[in-house]
């Protein structure tokens, strides 16, 4: 039997944090809880939790529910199987992020009992990415991207190695496939076939990182003061895994052009632990944001990306292909 958040009342809710905090070692009794649907929610049903503590304690948690329950019924129409795995985004805060001390949503534990797949992280104080229009805030979303693989590094875990999203050739060559046969026949379809295996050569020989997968500005929550950023808290890591180590910066600058774009770029080159040259860095973006272009076009006939994710994917794929050579 499957447990699906938004079909458990309060009281079971509320015994399956109290079981989860045990686990991280805060274990002290809820005396009150307050739930509401979380206004941002996407593909997985998220509730926002104010919590009491016995000791007097009050928590802002988001319980997001991380299984095939929680999902949505066009998200689950759309996402290919191979990605939906419930124990991913649940292992990598448990056992990467909280361990790594990043600024990421603390780990307050998960249900994974009865069918439950839930997951409960602070409801981290900030604004949206996409709503701030500042180059310091984006900056420092592109500075926390180019340190995240030297901070995960240290906690990677063989047994953990098999729930997490490998980008490598053949994760590529998927979704260069699909983008053919959902393009049809045209000038994109010809160039990605005669061009195909240059790209995904080129890929391959990238520098390969752990990601996030899809650090899109609507999922990077910052908490300004006096206009300079501080705290940096990415969200949603359900896609989490390894792949060439520009794509979240490739995802970050994916709508901006000219200047901004250099900018965004040049905040993660200076805070890449291994140092590169400011075109080869470019043209890695390039790249990647040329895959996550045909991920998107490849995704599924059926999916609608969410508003802000909505984009001439197809004509973003033919400028980028002019941009790296192919």
């Amino acid at each position: 039997m499957v447990t699906a958040l938004r079909e458990s009342d309060d009281g079971e809710v509320r015994g399956c944090l109290e079981a989860a905090l045990a686990t991280t070692g805060e274990a002290r009794r809820v005396v009150d809880l307050r739930r509401e649907p979380f206004a941002y929610e996407t593909s997985f049903a998220i509730d926002r939790l104010a919590v009491r503590l016995e000791d007097g304690a009050e928590l802002r948690l988001l319980a997001k529910d991380v299984g095939r329950a929680g999902l949505s019924a066009e998200a689950a129409a759309a996402k290919p199987r191979h990605t939906l795995d419930p124990r991913r985004e649940i292992a990598v805060y448990r056992s990467l992020l909280g361990p790594a001390a990043l600024a990421t949503p603390r780990f307050h534990g998960a249900a994974e009992d009865d069918g439950r797949a839930w997951l409960f992280v602070e409801e981290v104080p900030g604004t949206v990415l996409t709503d701030l229009g500042g180059p310091a805030a984006w900056g420092a979303a592109a500075a926390f991207a180019a340190g995240l693989d030297a901070a995960i590094r240290p906690h990677r875990d063989p047994a953990l190695e098999p729930l997490l999203l490998h980008r490598d050739r053949a994760w590529h060559r998927h979704w260069l496939d699909a983008a053919v046969a959902e393009i049809g026949e045209g000038e994109l379809s010809e160039r990605l076939r005669a061009g195909g295996d240059a790209l995904l050569d080129r890929l391959d020989a990238l520098p390969r990182a752990f990601v996030h997968g899809e650090l899109y500005p609507a999922n990077a929550v910052v908490r300004m003061r006096d206009d300079a950023p501080v705290r940096v808290a990415a969200v949603d890591w359900e896609l989490a895994g390894t792949g060439p180590f520009a794509l979240d910066l490739a995802a970050l600058a994916s709508g901006w052009r000219d200047e901004g774009r250099l900018a965004i770029c040049e905040s993660f080159r200076l805070a890449l632990p291994t140092p590169i040259s400011r075109p080869d860095l470019l043209a890695a973006v390039d790249l990647c944001e040329l895959s996550l272009s045909l991920q998107w076009i490849g995704w599924s006939p059926t999916w609608t990306p969410p508003p802000e994710h909505r984009r001439d994917w197809p004509a973003e794929a033919l400028r980028l292909l002019d941009a790296v050579g192919l």
